[in-house]
């Protein structure tokens, strides 16, 4: 198993504590991190400008379990959630009901189940470590490999973002008649939006998402409740492993789906928001790793839920068992399946779950992004509109021109995106996977266990597999041009080279890249 440190730490500091890189000048632990404080200095020093909103109270010393405390960390992983209902998860739902009816939802389930696991770990490294996974990226890698680990997490922030803007679009198509470009245009509004929620504080933000989350219930629940789902077979495709033989790509594609890169990063961002105390105790950690892990596994369940009813809706009205598909359904052609088969009002529902699911997710990626940008690069916006504005722009510009000139040609361009995916998500899980299993980090009380580790590591490799199968398949379409190939033995090389460098956690090292850095007890 890869190793996941250069040096045993335990001779030179205690082992009950994590060592973590900061300035003093900054606020440590979880003392709130608001933008009342009257030193200028201080206030734009700070990279995270939801840390500790939320008072999480003391803690239960009995560790009963108490809904008024899981109703104070309940938030992060429901926005954590989206990623998982974006358009193009959507599209792949709707694809693999056609495709294979029931037969893929096994697959679909335990997809949420692997992703639960990863999602765990990166909210565990933000609750114990008071830091998010870019920033402990950029202190633990040597600055050209963060850098490359930058770009790819930019790169699949991109890919994300046109999959959510294009699924925005298609939505305001069906429901307004808009020309996808025009869609695209009115897309970029919820950037005011976004800003607009943000002054008023993540609290804000999280219930305004769990309202659009409950939209996608109500219209897709719906909608396959309209569609007089076959209860034994729904079983029977949750339980029993299948995969027909003209639904592999469907079946690669959902796995690698399944973790999106910048997820990870949003996860272990938002958990902070929730403040432990400046100094937070061992069964304060612990209580809110418990509390944040049961809140994701409740808000996967739900997305799991969701994406199952689209599947159940294709598998109802457009699988036919004994006929081969030639052309797949897209997201606009699925309101047309569905006002043919459940009515004429069935399209709008199909799209006002579909604005939803855009509209959501483009605003976590946002927040993604914000994260991303100022963890790999330090706090450099002066004013937060600068920092919303920019790193959205960073995603959103690329965005908008590949989607206003490939819009007729998006199934071809999903296609490509999800490849896009897969390859980023190697260079973003194997960090987080390395950092969790590290003491010094995350001290021997809570980093990964053997068990944990052979769970995640191997999930991991699984998820890599798929992902290098689907990229196979798409190269395989391409006819093997050679100068891809050059490119995608380069890239094996990098990702072999990422999980076998250790990371430096050397204090000399730190000392010597800033005489006037400190550590602090995380």
């Amino acid at each position: 198993m890869p190793s996941s440190s250069s040096t045993s730490l335990s001779s030179r500091s205690s082992p009950a504590t994590p060592l973590i890189k900061d300035n003093p000048s900054k606020t440590s632990g979880y003392n709130s991190l608001s933008n009342d404080t009257n030193n200028e200095n201080d206030k734009w020093n700070v990279e995270i400008d939801v840390k500790g909103q939320i008072d999480t109270g003391p803690t239960d010393e009995n560790g009963k379990f108490s809904w008024s405390k899981l109703l104070h960390y309940t938030g992060p992983g429901w926005l954590m959630s989206i990623a998982y209902l974006d358009p193009g998860n959507l599209e792949s739902d709707l694809q693999s009901g056609a495709v294979a009816g029931y037969k893929l939802l096994w697959l679909l389930f335990w997809a949420h189940a692997a992703g639960l696991i990863i999602q765990i770990l990166s909210a565990r490294l933000g609750v114990v470590t008071g830091k998010h996974l870019a920033q402990l990226i950029r202190e633990t890698y040597n600055r050209p490999l963060s850098l490359a680990i930058w770009l790819f997490s930019q790169l699949a922030i991109i890919g994300s973002d046109i999959q959510e803007i294009i699924g925005t679009a298609i939505a305001l198509k069906i429901i307004f008649g808009f020309s996808l470009w025009l869609g695209v245009l009115i897309t970029a509004t919820d950037t005011f939006i976004f800003m607009f929620l943000q002054q008023y504080g993540v609290r804000k933000i999280e219930v305004f998402l769990m309202v659009l989350i409950g939209v996608m219930i109500a219209c897709f629940w719906v909608e396959m409740f309209l569609s007089h789902p076959n209860i034994s077979a729904l079983l029977e495709g949750i339980i029993i492993p299948q995969i027909p033989e003209q639904a592999v790509i469907q079946a690669v594609g959902s796995i690698g789906a399944v973790i999106m890169p910048h997820n990870l990063y949003l996860h272990s961002a938002l958990v902070m928001s929730r403040n432990l105390g400046e100094k937070p105790s061992k069964n304060k950690l612990k209580e809110a790793n418990f509390y944040f892990a049961l809140e994701s596994a409740i808000a996967l369940l739900t997305s799991f839920l969701i994406n199952m009813a689209i599947v159940v809706v294709f598998a109802q009205v457009f699988y036919q068992p004994d006929q081969t598909i030639i052309n797949f359904p897209g997201l606009y052609d699925a309101s047309d399946v569905l006002s043919k088969t459940l009515g004429y009002y069935a399209r709008y529902l199909w799209a006002a779950g579909l604005l939803a699911a855009g509209q959501s997710s483009t605003m976590t990626g946002t927040l993604a992004g914000q994260y991303v940008v100022e963890g790999f690069f330090g706090a450099i916006f002066k004013k937060q509109w600068h920092r919303v504005a920019i790193t959205r722009i960073i995603a959103l510009v690329p965005s908008m021109f590949v989607a206003v000139l490939a819009v007729e040609r998006f199934d071809t361009m999903g296609e490509f995106l999800n490849v896009l995916q897969s390859l980023c998500l190697p260079i973003v899980m194997v960090p987080i996977l390395k950092l969790t299993s590290s003491s010094f980090i995350m001290t021997n009380d809570f980093k990964n266990k053997l068990i944990g580790r052979i769970v995640s590591w191997s999930i991991s490799w699984i998820v890599i597999g798929f992902n290098i199968y689907l990229f196979g398949m798409f190269l395989d379409e391409m006819e093997w041009p050679l100068w891809m190939v050059l490119l995608s033995v380069i890239y094996l090389i990098f990702v072999a080279y990422l999980m076998y460098n250790p990371l430096e956690l050397s204090i000399d090292k730190h000392k010597k890249d800033n005489d006037n850095d400190t550590f602090y007890h995380a």
